[in-house]
């Protein structure tokens, strides 16, 4: 069994002795400072996808959202350790009962544009979050200004959890132009986007707390793994996410590493209102064919955290890790479940696959040989990024995909929500009564204690119904040259550039 603890273990007693003689790389050493950090310079970040519509509220991708991570910050913010601390409040209050949540806007908090924040940019911004129906707000009853100048929300019912909910962005009141010209309050603001070329941030010399080292990051696209080596070793970007196939070709003097997590949930998603994924037996069947660990040791070199959940192992207190070894590969019993669902001769069907996630390629082409050892034939098909989005994501034509679903916020509700029957954002068409009412139990639940007790049951139900084929948490090889080092891990798919810093020669 892998779980993150022993990956956590093995790579840091792993990652010198074996890519260094293996692979030709040295690690450096996650959070650790360097002695004389330089302010100031670029750092030119490649990435394998390209990053457009950065509005807060309408961005569905997460790797927009790791860069919207910088631009914008909510009344709190999350931490590295999981707590959520005031950003744009300075304090808050709630009532004993939990439905009353009072705010203090904090001073001296400008946007981007110069403009200083007001409770009527939260309001607006509050407004803009329950049309779209972002996570917790539909519970907000009344939001308003108080005499004292607070910001006063009251709910319909008990919520003692509302905070999680509260990073959602503040932006200005009545601006419309998020989708390219994105303002927020964070400590780097996008000051550039050539389309199809690169984005560029520069520093928040504004900005109200501890701002980032560097003047400037550059994110600059490129079209696969292999371009990003190239541009790598070409010195024309100065960092990138590498593969572990990619890894493999670097040379242990160019490069500082630091080893992440996706913190999403990498997934063999079926379109359950396919025939026959239908059938919750031949659903069944497909996690009994489908082996996590080989997929892990044949696609990512062995380094993954193997999940059989819909939660990400990051959010501990609320990951049921019992899940991960349910379905272990078991052809006989695959075999046996699928005659029972009347497919003894097996089926076809058709994997659609975001050409641009490499790693899902590679999942993909392990699936198949896999599955054709029960008799089930699937076929890959390719498709670009918009594609996928309109097709697969948004107009759930596909009858199967792989991908790796992140949630916008380090809380349970962002993973698991997606996943209610009615749910705008449920792809999979997973419908499930049982799952519902717990959900819906966890959600209304009053005390953490019966939180997480229920949203484990309900990470149990997508297991047992067997919502889809959970996979693992990739894990990916953050590259630096030697210039530059300093990164900070979240319990979400994001990248803080503040921790970045160029290192003195």
């Amino acid at each position: 069994m892998r779980n993150r603890k022993r990956i956590a273990t093995a790579m840091l007693t792993a990652v010198t002795a074996i890519f260094t003689a293996a692979l030709g790389v040295s690690a450096c050493c996650e959070e650790t400072p360097a002695t004389d950090i330089v302010d100031g310079g670029e750092f030119i970040l490649g990435s394998a996808t390209e990053l457009n519509d950065f509005d807060p509220y309408s961005s569905i991708t997460a790797d927009v959202r790791s860069v919207n991570f910088n631009i914008f910050e909510g009344l709190v913010k999350v931490q590295p350790n999981g707590d959520f601390t005031p950003a744009i409040a300075s304090d808050y209050e709630v009532s004993e009962d939990g439905t009353v949540y009072t705010f203090t806007l904090r001073e001296g908090v400008k946007f981007h544009n110069g403009e200083d924040v007001t409770e009527d940019d939260v309001l607006y911004s509050v407004q803009k979050a329950i049309d779209a129906t972002a996570a917790g707000y539909g519970e907000i009853e009344t939001y308003e200004i108080n005499d004292e100048g607070k910001l006063v929300f009251t709910l319909n019912t008990a919520d003692q959890n509302l905070i999680p909910y509260l990073t959602q962005p503040i932006i200005p009141k009545d601006y419309e132009e998020q989708s390219l010209s994105p303002i927020g309050t964070g400590p780097y603001k996008l000051t550039e986007y050539a389309e199809q070329d690169h984005v560029t941030l520069e520093k928040n010399e504004e900005y109200w707390g501890t701002g980032g080292h560097l003047d400037k990051i550059t994110i600059k696209f490129a079209a696969s793994q292999a371009d990003l080596y190239l541009d790598f070793q070409a010195g024309s970007i100065d960092g990138f996410s590498a593969s572990a196939a990619t890894l493999s070709q670097l040379d242990e003097d160019e490069v500082n590493l630091y080893i992440e997590y996706s913190n999403a949930v990498q997934l063999l998603a079926l379109n359950n209102s396919f025939e026959p994924f239908q059938n919750q037996q031949v659903r069944e069947a497909l996690n009994y064919a489908v082996s996590a660990d080989e997929i892990i040791d044949i696609a990512f070199y062995g380094y993954g955290t193997k999940i059989g959940s819909g939660l990400i192992p990051a959010l501990e207190k609320y990951y049921d890790d019992s899940l991960a070894d349910v379905y272990d590969q078991d052809l006989d019993k695959a075999k046996e479940l699928l005659e029972e669902a009347g497919y003894a001769d097996g089926f076809s069907f058709t994997i659609t696959v975001p050409s641009v996630y490499e790693a899902h390629v590679a999942t993909a082409e392990v699936i198949v040989n896999q599955l054709a050892q029960i008799g089930v034939n699937a076929e890959i098909k390719q498709v670009d990024w918009a594609t996928w989005l309109e097709s697969v994501y948004q107009g759930r034509e596909y009858e199967a995909t792989i991908i790796s679903l992140d949630g916008s916020l380090a809380y349970p509700t962002s993973f698991l929500s997606r996943y209610v029957s009615d749910a705008s954002n449920n792809f999979v068409n997973f419908a499930s009564e049982a799952y519902d009412e717990v959900y819906a139990k966890a959600i209304a639940a009053t005390t953490d204690e019966e939180r997480v007790e229920l949203f484990k049951e309900a990470q149990k139900i997508l297991n047992e119904e067997s919502a889809s084929v959970y996979i693992q948490d990739i894990a990916s090889f953050l590259v630096y040259n030697k210039n530059f080092e300093g990164n900070v891990r979240y319990p979400l798919y994001a990248k803080d550039y503040t921790a970045i810093y160029k290192v003195a020669e």
